[in-house]
């Protein structure tokens, strides 16, 4: 008699290389991962600094491009799609293959069904703080809006059925209206330009194009009209670039090119650090910098996010502007509110303009900036 009937045998054989394939993916790099390294140590940092910095990306290394990390959410996703249960909770993809992210709650946000009074009024009770002990300098808030805010005609067809309702978008405005602080509309100035894509496709940002328009209607606003550019002659043609961060957060091949349009900057306009602006964030790419353009003029902070590090400063260089400021809105990618003033006040700008994309500009949890009396609750 055998051992072991022959179901068992090949169920044996199952779990064993289930096992083997578990060991293996320790050791064999995942093919659908990035394999680059990030939390790498800032540049200028002391040995101990440096080694603790490597050995932590070393270890981001190995959990991003080993263990099938990568691998097992587009399994999951496959999977899903073959008994048409689509995972559509990081994002979703409109009828002309347009992404939307999802994450912080975006889409309620956007459709008003997420209305947070409390953290929006906070938001604008820190304009005012600001603008109260910032006499000398114009304030003007300009939020980037969500994707899902301006291309309402590519979202899927199920957001037709979604009611109409007030937005934390709308609210930030009328309330910063009230208190005299100026502000633009950059829904109402994105959809009144049609005739160009808004935001990238596999991509939570706009295009630089748009980034252009809502920079021209953001000078409008700040009461210098003759700091517009000229839209030929700072953007120029469609370019490929590296695939977008939604596309590269589901590991899929997009039916959309990735492609955006080159901005003409001057080679000569360098990002460089600057003493007044210290602010320490989780990530370097959202370094605080100072472009100089000339030595006499106007100076201009902007305090923002991804929507603005890398396109408005260098917009300012095509305007009699003499230096331009960046910096973050939060310490954290995802924060809000919690940055330092003593920056901003040190900095001192003729103009500082809030450039917070909307789904995260309000001021949740009670956050408020270093530096700067908050409000009673």
């Amino acid at each position: 008699m055998a051992l072991l009937v022959s179901y068992r045998r090949y169920m044996g054989a199952l779990v064993m290389g289930i096992l083997t394939l578990l060991l293996a993916s320790n050791l064999i790099p995942d093919p659908l991962g990035f394999h680059t390294w990030r939390g790498l140590p800032r540049e200028g940092a002391g040995f101990f600094e440096r080694f603790h910095g490597n050995l932590r990306s070393f270890g981001f290394y190995l959990q991003d491009n080993f263990g099938f990390r990568a691998s097992m959410p587009v399994v999951r996703r496959t999977l899903r799609d073959s008994v048409w249960s689509p995972d559509t909770t990081t994002l979703y993809i409109g009828p002309n293959g347009q992404m939307f992210w999802s994450g912080e709650r975006a889409p309620e946000q956007t459709a008003g069904q997420l209305y947070r009074v409390h953290a929006v009024e906070r938001f604008v009770a820190l304009m005012k703080a600001m603008q109260d002990r910032l006499p000398h300098t114009k304030i003007v808030v300009a939020i980037p809006p969500n994707a899902q805010t301006v291309d309402v005609n590519d979202l899927p067809t199920w957001y037709k059925y979604v009611r109409p309702r007030p937005t934390e978008y709308s609210l930030m405005l009328a309330d910063l209206q009230k208190d005299g602080i100026t502000a633009v509309d950059l829904r109402a100035v994105l959809k009144a330009a049609p005739g160009v894509r808004h935001y990238l496709p596999n991509d939570t940002h706009w295009t630089h194009l748009s980034a252009a328009i809502a920079f021209n209607a953001t000078m409008v606003a700040a009461g210098h009209p003759d700091w517009q550019v000229d839209l030929n002659k700072a953007v120029g043609p469609m370019e490929p670039i590296p695939q977008g961060d939604l596309a590269r957060l589901l590991r899929i091949k997009t039916p959309l090119a990735d492609e955006n349009q080159r901005l003409n900057f001057d080679p000569a306009w360098v990002k460089r650090p600057h003493p007044a602006l210290r602010l320490k964030t989780e990530s370097r790419q959202f370094t605080p910098y100072a472009i100089r353009f000339r030595e006499s003029g106007p100076r201009v902070l902007v305090v923002g996010d991804s929507y603005t590090a890398t396109q408005w400063p260098g917009l300012f260089g095509f305007t009699p502007v003499a230096e331009v400021g960046w910096m973050h809105f939060s310490r954290f990618s995802s924060g809000a509110c919690d940055f330092d003033f003593a920056d901003i006040r040190d900095f001192n700008p003729d103009v500082l303009i809030i450039a917070r994309t909307e789904r995260l500009f309000p001021c949740l949890k009670n956050k408020w900036p270093d530096n700067l009396p908050a409000p009673p609750d």
